[in-house]
């Protein structure tokens, strides 16, 4: 057991350091690569998967129709499924092209197949944008695909910004968790010339990429999976810092935690299918991706030296209670180090005031819930996909208006 245990310690401490280097590397020694606006002249189709979201894909579509690009060169479909509302009327009433999709649908993954199989046989465009419903796009949006499409790119993802960061301490730590990712993430390894991985939302991928690699995925995190399969086809996953979609967080912790149940239980599933083929594929992209999808069960994994530690150095602690304060102040430590980093976070999107506060205290209880979730999505069944209904419909993705 003691092997055991020092084993696994090592395994999540590697990974931990390897992810500490990339992210602070990045950001700290590499300067961004800017790229230059260029001549808009890329047709994009921007594709919406929408169930019985009335509520908000107008407000979606009103932001798309008025980017800052020129209108003949891009249109804005949503694909309905499993709708029993109106979101159908709702998208066209606010402009849209209707994309009819058939046959059972369980997973976005299965709406988007469809709509690239659609699309494709069009021979229109040169790029497929792919939103959320419940967002709101940046209207510089469609330029920065065409500048990263003229740059030579063809997956790219853009930056995951939050239209409702100041609601609660939910939507606050939620909205930290995309910046961090986009931040300390995407943006540091694109500096480092290493490939980035696709948020779920606000992506683009080109007419060839989807020509030869398909929309073939099969797992709960259709993000995560395709980022393989470009790993695996041989395309870098590019960044569009530029390029902002503004998404509405949950407000709900147990609906937050059954969302990141579900991300987890996907990317289990991606490493069950793609590890192997992405540690043989032997690049530097296919390895990190690797990494990526085995630090899921290494969090699961690092639950046994950390218990084992624990139990080990229980009698040592309540023998005398000054220990046992010392390790309320280690706790204590580690807390305000993850407000730290919350703070950071909100500091670095302009967004840190007195309104951020909840999202800052409740950031460590965030990312500590995630052991518990990861653990239980480790030891049973993968969820089946339900739906996150949205109530309202934020106009502004300018939070701080």
């Amino acid at each position: 057991m003691p092997v055991v245990v020092s084993i696994c310690g090592v395994i999540c401490t590697l990974i931990t350091i390897y992810y500490a280097f990339t992210s602070l590397a990045g950001i700290v020694f590499c300067r961004r690569r800017e790229r230059a606006q260029k001549p808009a002249q890329k047709r994009i189709a921007a594709i919406i998967p929408a169930r019985n979201e009335a509520m908000v894909v107008g407000k979606l579509v009103e932001s798309l129709l008025g980017q800052d690009y020129p209108r003949e060169l891009f249109d804005v479909y949503v694909a309905p499924n499993n709708c029993d509302d109106d979101t159908e009327g709702a998208a066209r009433a606010a402009g849209a092209s209707i994309l009819n999709v058939k046959g059972p649908i369980r997973t976005k993954g299965d709406v988007l197949r469809q709509a690239f199989a659609q699309l494709t046989k069009t021979g229109k465009y040169d790029a497929y944008c792919v939103f959320d419903a419940d967002n709101l796009v940046g209207k510089g949006f469609f330029q920065s695909v065409n500048d990263a499409l003229l740059d030579g790119c063809h997956v790219a993802q853009g930056f995951r910004d939050s239209k409702n960061p100041y609601d609660n301490w939910v939507s606050g730590s939620m909205s930290a968790f995309f910046w961090f990712m986009s931040v300390c993430y995407n943006e540091s390894r694109s500096r480092l010339g290493i490939s980035c991985h696709l948020n779920g939302t606000g992506f683009m991928v080109s007419d060839e990429a989807i020509r030869t690699i398909g929309w073939h995925t099969h797992t709960l995190t259709e993000d995560l999976e395709f980022t393989a399969l470009c790993a695996l086809n041989g395309y870098k996953v590019g960044w569009m810092p530029n390029a902002r979609i503004y998404d509405e967080q949950t407000t709900s912790f147990w609906t937050s935690c059954i969302q990141r149940r579900r991300w987890t239980a996907g990317s289990l599933q991606c490493m069950r299918r793609y590890v192997p083929h992405l540690i043989k594929k032997g690049t530097l992209g296919s390895w990190d991706m690797a990494v990526l999808f085995l630090s899921n069960i290494m969090c699961v994994i690092g639950i046994i030296p950390a218990v084992g530690t624990a139990m080990g150095l229980l009698p040592f602690f309540i023998s005398h209670p000054w220990r046992i304060l010392a390790l309320v102040l280690v706790g204590v430590v580690y807390y305000l180090l993850c407000c730290l980093g919350g703070a950071l976070m909100f500091k670095s999107q302009g967004k840190l005031n007195r309104r951020s506060l909840p999202g800052v205290f409740g950031f460590p209880i965030f990312l500590f819930s995630w052991m518990p979730i990861n653990l239980y999505a480790f030891l049973t069944p993968p969820p089946k996909w339900k739906e996150i209904r949205h109530v309202r419909g934020i106009d502004r993705p300018d939070a701080d208006g």
